[in-house]
């Protein structure tokens, strides 16, 4: 209605509307007041966004003064421990050789390589081989076949390699992760007598294309941040991709066939580290993925199966993981500055959406260190689309029941327990 010009049959006083109608909308019969029940939201809302933008801080901060130090061990070659490396494969892609045969050159006096292949035939094979044959000093085992512990594959392909290893510590290490040279000496010398498993920090490697320029920026920023934070907190977030562990942490556990009921081993392992009476340690090297086929697709995929796991083994995440992200967060304080301040929530909600976005690239350029190999405008595309999607992506996995994981489905179970879908 257009005013002036016809009498408003409703009028309405919108500021009393405001602060006492709503209270009277929201007049649930628990024995609470309203206006304490809102007064709490918003005091929520304001905690939760000072806490993120710690987040960010502690991140940045992190990345820029922490990581990528040179490793230094107070111990001749002779004395450092060796370690035994874990490396399921399953098929191949572009990038397989490269990867595969940076393990092949790690700086450090004492170590074995055990690869484990799940099927005969599988065309990783001949990667393997052809670097087994290149590189003959290298301690390397392959072997074929897996052994059918539980429902996890990864636990079914590595068992006969973790069966036959020598070492006491051992590198559980994913396929698609290109290493440092001297990541070995890094993580040995971040675990000191009570730390009992170091994990890498999830990042990419520069490639092209606009799906691995979305990957970059999310595990580079919205994921960065929130790792960081967490394992600098000693808070459980293990990733899986690449974690140095003491066998005793898993043998006290049951060994990997305690793991292998769970598709979540890696927040497993944490928790039995814990368990243990270890800590935990972030490597100073991120865990480099390099695989060579990026695309939106696969990129949906992990992100959707990610949150069923993480619903199944902390449903608490239903509600904290939105909180925790820029868009719903956003909308949430926004509300939270109109109802305590009568702040105009638009502009609000705008000055918090270009706070993260800065903040984010700030937490990549202090990871990435070399130059970025994208224009400011990649940047903003694919940060823009994955805060958009994450709605999306959060939403399928909190309906979805089943996921697929290499190459099986899998029903996932509370708990993160999984039964194979045939």
């Amino acid at each position: 209605m257009i005013s002036g010009l016809y009498p408003d049959p409703y009028p309405c006083n919108y500021t009393t509307f405001s602060s006492k109608k709503m209270h009277d909308i929201l007049d649930w019969d628990i024995g609470i007041p309203s206006s304490e029940i809102v007064f709490s939201l918003c005091v929520i809302a304001f905690a939760l966004e000072i806490m993120l933008l710690l987040f960010h801080f502690i991140g940045i901060i992190y990345a820029k003064y922490v990581l990528y130090q040179k490793p230094s061990v107070n111990m001749s070659k002779e004395e450092l421990p060796g370690v035994s490396i874990l490396k399921p494969l399953v098929g191949v892609d572009p990038h397989l050789q490269d990867n595969l045969e940076t393990y092949f050159n790690i700086n450090y006096p004492k170590y074995e390589l055990l690869l484990c292949v799940q099927l005969e035939g599988d065309p990783c094979l001949q990667v393997v081989e052809l670097l087994m044959t290149k590189y003959p000093d290298i301690d390397a085992q392959l072997f074929i076949g897996g052994n059918k512990i539980g429902e996890n594959p990864k636990m079914n392909n590595i068992m006969p390699g973790y069966k036959a290893s020598k070492y006491e510590i051992v590198l559980i290490s994913d396929s698609g992760i290109q290493a440092y040279s001297d990541i070995l000496i890094d993580m040995v010398a971040r675990m000191g007598p009570k730390v009992g498993l170091v994990q890498g920090l999830p990042f990419c490697t520069d490639r092209k294309g606009f799906p691995a320029v979305l990957e970059k920026v999310y595990f580079g920023g919205a994921l960065a941040r929130v790792y960081i934070s967490l394992s600098v907190l000693g808070i459980n977030c293990v990733s899986g991709m690449s974690n140095l562990i003491r066998k005793c942490v898993l043998e006290e556990a049951g060994g990997l066939v305690e793991f292998a009921k769970y598709i979540s081993e890696d927040f497993y392992m944490g928790e039995a580290c814990v368990k243990s009476g270890y800590s935990m340690s972030l490597s100073y090297f991120p865990a480099m993925q390099n695989a060579g086929n990026p695309s939106l697709q696969s990129f949906r995929s992990r992100m959707v199966r990610w949150t069923t796991v993480r619903l199944a083994t902390s449903p608490a995440t239903l509600i904290f993981e939105p909180l925790s992200e820029c868009l719903p967060l956003g909308f949430f304080v926004s509300w939270a500055g109109w109802y305590l301040f009568n702040v105009d929530p638009v502009l609000f909600f705008v000055c918090h959406i270009l706070q993260w976005f800065f903040l984010d690239y700030l937490q990549l350029m202090a990871l990435q260190r070399e130059p970025i190999t994208f224009s400011k405008f990649d940047y903003a595309l694919a940060w823009t689309y994955r805060e958009i999607m994450f709605i999306f992506y959060f939403l399928e996995g909190v309906f979805s029941k089943s996921v697929t994981w290499r190459t099986g489905s899998y029903r996932i179970k509370y708990g993160g327990y999984l039964e194979e879908i045939h």
